[in-house]
């Protein structure tokens, strides 16, 4: 399979997505570098593997899979990033020679104030811009980033936008997920969420799979910890004050954490290039404790 180093995207002839083909060798670090529960990304590995592979064999009916997983979680935990590090991984052990496209759906591009159009616009994404790059014959792994926005309850309005075209919206939805699944059995949906809540019920009952990303344990935050620290060019922090230090993060998302340093790293008077030390990264938590 032929490696590619250099990201060459392209947007759809309706600009509500952009779209590459993998493996791309930098995007190794979206799957190793993201800390969770290493059953949680066996399992996903294991789904998409079934689904790519496998799907096809059986009856939409008697065995129905729609190709749709969720990654719901609080902001920063790292959904995103899991949906392309498991898409790289998908395009390293499941696809043929020509590798598999990857297309992330822009969220803000659907919806409209305008009467109508947010349903022809979910319309188009589902039935017209996903099949036609279905159609190249390649696996097709698409995101669909804040999900809520696109699929929201019927019985939830908001955003100002009228109630009746949030209800048709989310019924063209619906239905275009659907065609997917009876028309493509190559595709791929990786749905994320921070308010899962907000989804309508229905699209809720064509998940195949639900994964909650939730906040890093002491473990995983000190891991984070290490990870980020590796980045530098010199740090004096020892595994005993990384591990004491992540215990003072709890309640604190993976990307906060990574912040957390990065914020030490620039508020400090010390030259750059001096080391890191826990008492830089203390002192700012110190300082976010007392507000």
């Amino acid at each position: 399979m032929p490696e590619r180093t250099s990201i060459d995207w392209r947007e759809d002839r309706y600009s509500f997505l952009r779209w590459t083909v993998l493996p791309q060798k930098s995007w190794r670090e979206y799957w190793d570098r993201i800390y969770v529960d290493p059953g949680l990304k066996e399992r996903l590995v294991a789904y998409a593997q079934f689904v790519l592979r496998y799907r096809v064999r059986y009856s939409v009916v008697g065995l129905p899979v729609h190709g749709i997983v969720l990654l719901y979680g609080p902001p920063g935990t790292g959904k995103s990033s899991l949906a392309r590090g498991l898409a790289q991984v998908v395009a390293e052990t499941v696809a043929d020679a020509d590798g598999v496209i990857f297309a992330e759906v822009d969220p803000h591009a659907l919806p409209s104030q305008m009467l109508g159009e947010s349903q022809r616009n979910t319309a188009n994404l589902l039935e017209k811009s996903i099949p036609e790059l279905a159609a190249k014959g390649l696996p097709v792994i698409a995101v669909l980033d804040e999900i809520d926005s696109l699929l929201t309850s019927r019985e939830i309005t908001s955003g100002g936008r009228d109630p009746v075209d949030v209800m048709r919206a989310t019924e063209a939805a619906l239905r275009g997920l659907d065609y997917l699944a009876a028309n493509h059995d190559n595709v791929l949906l990786i749905a994320t969420s921070n308010f899962e809540a907000a989804l309508d019920e229905a699209v809720l009952d064509r998940l195949d799979l639900s994964v909650k990303v939730g906040l890093p344990d002491a473990d995983a935050a000190a891991r984070i910890l290490a990870d980020t620290l590796s980045e530098l060019p010199a740090v004096e922090i020892d595994s005993a004050q990384i591990a004491d230090i992540a215990d003072r993060t709890a309640g604190l998302s993976g990307r906060a954490i990574r912040k957390l340093v990065l914020e030490a790293l620039v508020t400090r008077s010390a030259d750059p290039e001096t080391p890191l030390t826990a008492g830089d990264i203390g002192a700012v938590l110190t300082k976010g404790d007392s507000k």
